[in-house]
Formats: structure tokens, C-alpha cells, sequence
């Protein structure tokens, strides 16, 4: 894992930076929160045990998945099945028929348009699918009060209930990796639920998880806001958000006055609006006079998140 040390903003530009990002991610999450999650029409967000064993089988499924398909195949499946998706799923797998009817309507006759097959080293998506819901299915038949589970971890402390997402033996076989981006995605949605929409508990948003995909990793490297990168040996302006999430999260945390869930939020939207990687928008951008890719600096444009730069 090659890494290089470049120049940085300064102590001043770089929060000036995340407080800026924070701002756009508040906007976004505050207006599109409810589509983020993918709820169904047919689910009232008062209905919060529903609304939480709904909200754990969508981000199991989204991993490695195209984000809009995986939101249409929740969708479709709480259509079908309705609750009994949530509270007795093994019915569901008792009509396998169904289930595969719904998976194939979403994503081809192989689930490819869901899943990508090549990037997934032989697995097959209806695999994928399927071990995920079997991962669901175990779980929920170990609890009796998914609300009260999470309620409880959280009134211990934001990162009791990642730990137990992420810890727990069952939902281990559903997630992907050691520090599965998924649990922590799923942990920051309870938390913005439990104080942004049901106003039951006081939670401090600082203490919120922060994701890091290639694209938030690419405009944390492109402004400037972090000194050392990680990069791909074999394509070296290919960023390894993963191995920089640590570095990314110290500076956010350290910063006063921001909620690392909604500077992540952020940087996403400014890579998905404007920082796209090959022809990137900067003099439309906001983050354009607090960022040395913006201000010229061809070092930091050179960083992407997926695609090999073109010098």
C-alpha cells in the first residue's frame, strides 16, 4: 500500500472546509433523509419497530450493490410481503418462488443489474441475495424488540450500538469486511431517527460514524484537508479510502461544532454534484476558494476514487 504526503490546507481552511461540508450534508440529509432510507409508502415511520427491522434488511442488501436497485428491491419485497418480511421472514423463504420473482423483476434473469458479477469473484447475486436474507431471517428470530435493543445500546452510547451491529455472530455473516461501512451506515440512520425524528433521546451528533467510500475519501485528498494518501500500487492516483478512513476521521473529530455523519454526507454530495473524477466542476463547486485541486494544484486533482486519471 504506497502512500505519499502532499501539502495541506491550514488549520483554519480545513475547518472551514468541514463546516462547510457539514452544512451541505445537513441540507441534503434534512430533505431527503426518508428516500435515502428507501422507505416504503406503505410503512408509517411511527411504526418504529417496523421502520428498524425494515431499515436492518435494506442495508444488509445494499453492500456491494447498485445503491437505486438495492432501494427498489426493499421496496418491492416489503410490497409483497408486507410484515411478514419483518416479523416471521422465514415464511418468506417458504415461498422462494416469490421472493425469486421479486429478485429477477429488480435486477435481470441473473440479478447482475443488482449485484455486479464481475466484481464479486464468482459469487452469484442470487447467492449474495439470499444469504442476506437468511443472515435477516436468523436474526430476527433471536429478538423480541428490535427497538428496544438499539434504544438501549444507544442510551449506552452511539458507539455501543455500532459495536453490537458490527459484533453481533449472525449479522457477521451478512456484512462485508472487519469494520463493515454498512453498520456504521445503519448505526448513524437509528441515531438520526431516534433524535431527528422521533425526538426520544438527546443524542450528540459528534458522536456519529463516519463512512468513507472512494468518493468522500477523494475530496478529503483533493482539497488538501489530509496530508498522507493511500494509494493503489498497480493504479496510482486510485485512491484506498479504507485505509485513510482513521487519518479522515481524527481531523473530524477534532474539529468543533461539526457531526462527522453530515461531513460525510457532504463530501459525498460534492463528489456526486461537482468533484466527479475524470472532468470535475470546480469553479461551480462550493468548496472551490478552501480547495488546492480547485486552486490549481494539478497534484491533488490527480486523486480518484474508481476511475485511472488521465494526464
Amino acid at each position: 500500500m504506497p502512500k505519499i504526503k502532499q501539502e495541506t490546507l491550514d488549520a483554519q481552511q480545513r475547518e472551514q472546509l468541514l463546516q462547510k461540508l457539514e452544512k451541505i450534508g445537513k441540507r441534503y440529509w434534512e430533505k431527503n433523509w426518508k428516500e435515502s432510507m428507501a422507505l416504503p409508502e406503505g410503512l408509517s415511520i411511527e411504526d418504529k419497530e417496523s421502520v428498524l427491522r425494515y431499515l436492518l434488511l435494506r442495508v444488509l442488501l445494499n453492500q456491494q450493490g447498485d445503491t437505486d436497485k438495492v432501494k427498489e428491491l426493499a421496496r418491492e419485497l416489503f410490497n409483497t410481503f408486507k410484515e411478514t418480511l419483518l416479523y416471521n421472514p422465514s415464511q418468506v423463504e417458504q415461498q422462494f418462488e416469490s421472493a425469486l420473482e421479486v429478485f429477477h423483476k429488480v435486477g435481470g434473469q441473473r440479478g447482475s443489474e443488482i449485484y455486479r458479477v464481475g466484481a464479486l469473484g464468482g459469487i452469484k447475486p442470487l447467492s449474495l441475495f439470499l444469504y442476506r436474507l437468511f443472515a435477516f431471517n436468523i436474526f430476527i428470530c433471536t429478538i423480541s424488540s428490535f427497538y428496544s435493543l438499539v434504544k438501549d445500546k444507544i442510551n449506552i452510547g452511539v458507539s455501543a450500538l455500532w459495536e453490537f451491529l458490527r459484533d453481533d455472530p449472525i449479522l457477521d455473516g451478512g456484512w462485508v469486511g472487519n469494520d463493515p461501512k454498512a453498520a456504521r451506515m445503519l448505526t448513524n440512520w437509528f441515531v438520526w431517527l431516534f433524535s431527528g425524528v422521533w425526538n426520544e433521546l438527546p443524542i450528540d451528533l459528534s458522536e456519529t460514524m463516519m463512512i468513507v467510500d472512494g468518493q468522500v475519501g477523494k475530496i478529503f485528498c483533493r482539497t488538501g484537508a489530509l496530508e498522507t494518501v493511500s494509494y493503489e500500487k498497480t493504479r496510482p492516483y486510485i485512491i484506498l479510502a479504507k485505509d485513510m478512513r482513521k487519518d479522515i476521521e481524527s481531523i473530524v473529530k477534532v474539529t468543533p461544532r461539526v457531526a462527522p455523519m453530515l461531513v460525510d454526507e457532504g463530501a459525498f454530495q460534492v463528489a456526486k454534484n461537482w468533484c466527479s473524477d475524470i472532468q470535475p466542476n470546480c469553479h461551480n463547486c462550493p468548496l472551490f476558494s478552501l480547495c488546492l485541486a480547485g486552486q490549481g494544484s494539478k497534484k491533488h486533482l490527480r486523486w480518484t476514487a474508481y476511475k485511472k486519471f488521465e494526464t
